[in-house]
């Protein structure tokens, strides 16, 4: 019976993985949790630069797959495609995995180059609601990996970066209403690589959202180009969904989860009610008295993912209906 080690390692002479730096690490308030870059897999070698596994969960960021309704903000994985912001996010508070952060706050960053073209400069940003796919401030980064347009001799080595929190600071995003998504990325060619990660303000009133109070909004024209390329996309996202939920795949599936270490923590998310005001007032959302409240849940309604949802199920369909056959033909070779 072949092992999980011989499985990834034929793995890697089958995929074509192009990946070279991640987020290992965030600190913010000292005594906080740490942060950990969006998908970025504790069990992923650091001691090699293989395409596989080490370069498996490295974030892409290219602004041409954002314009094309590809990816959101965040950009993607080759093992695991799309970033959700939204879904991330949540699953780091629930793992109580988001570092703690005032305005002015010096946070350490770890990037981990893996090869010559995950080297600087990084530049970062913010989006302070979160997942609306608006950046607000672009960051202040201090004590920058060494390289030049992305490139330097180093490889499999931990650089420690200084990003600066702004002084002006109002972090509003997911279900605990104060969180914001730092975004950080270099100017390889071949990525730009870096990665996204929550961090949770402290130095302020979470947000409590009303839905007529959002003003993420889109231009006419963005609008148009958002629906025309998703009608673009729906037919093969559907095939591909229906290609992947096939028992045969399905079944593969489990078996290349298996060789992955990415866990995911589940909590129960409190239930709302929302208040009906009479009058020209909108309504607004409350926690029901036997909500559970943590400090991280419930403190407001996240904010939607707003972009992309039919190009994202596309993405994951495609990426996840490669892996299933990948993974099967990994396993008739070995069985056969």
């Amino acid at each position: 019976m072949p092992s999980s080690s011989s499985i990834l390692s034929f793995l890697g002479l089958l995929a074509m993985v192009s990946g070279h730096s991640v987020i290992l690490n965030v600190q913010g308030i000292a005594g906080t949790p740490a942060s950990v870059g969006f998908q970025v897999d504790p069990e992923i070698a650091r001691n090699c630069t293989s395409i596989s596994p080490c370069q498996q969960d490295a974030t892409l960021i290219r602004d041409a797959e954002i314009k094309a309704n590809v990816v959101n903000e965040c950009g993607r994985t080759e093992i695991n495609g799309n970033i959700d912001i939204g879904e991330n996010t949540e699953n780091a508070l629930s793992a109580n995995a988001v570092t703690q952060v005032e305005a002015g706050t010096q946070m350490t960053v770890t990037i981990h180059q893996v090869n010559a073209d995950g080297a600087g400069p990084y530049a970062c940003d913010l989006v302070e609601a979160g997942n609306n796919g608006v950046i607000t401030q672009n960051l202040t980064v201090a004590n920058n990996v060494p390289g030049v347009n992305g490139f330097s001799q180093a490889k499999e080595q931990d650089f420690n970066v200084t990003v600066t929190m702004p002084d002006t600071l109002a972090c509003t995003g997911s279900s605990a209403g104060n969180v914001c998504t730092v975004r950080c990325r270099n100017n390889a060619l071949a990525g730009p690589f870096g990665g996204c990660f929550p961090v949770q303000q402290v130095d302020t009133t979470a947000s409590k959202n009303v839905a007529s109070a959002v003003d993420t909004n889109l231009s006419l024209e963005k609008v148009q180009a958002q629906v025309a390329q998703d009608k673009q996309d729906l037919p093969a996202a559907i095939k591909a969904v229906q290609d992947a939920g096939t028992p045969e795949n399905l079944s593969a599936a489990a078996v290349a989860s298996s060789v992955l270490g990415l866990q995911v923590t589940s909590s129960a998310a409190p239930v709302q009610t929302v208040d009906v005001v009479t009058g020209i007032a909108a309504a607004a959302a409350t926690a029901t008295a036997d909500a559970s409240n943590n400090g991280k849940k419930g403190k407001g309604n996240d904010k939607n993912n707003q972009r992309r949802e039919v190009s994202n199920f596309r993405t994951l369909a495609d990426v996840l209906l490669k892996e299933y056959w990948l993974t099967r033909s990994i396993l008739v070779a070995f069985y056969a």
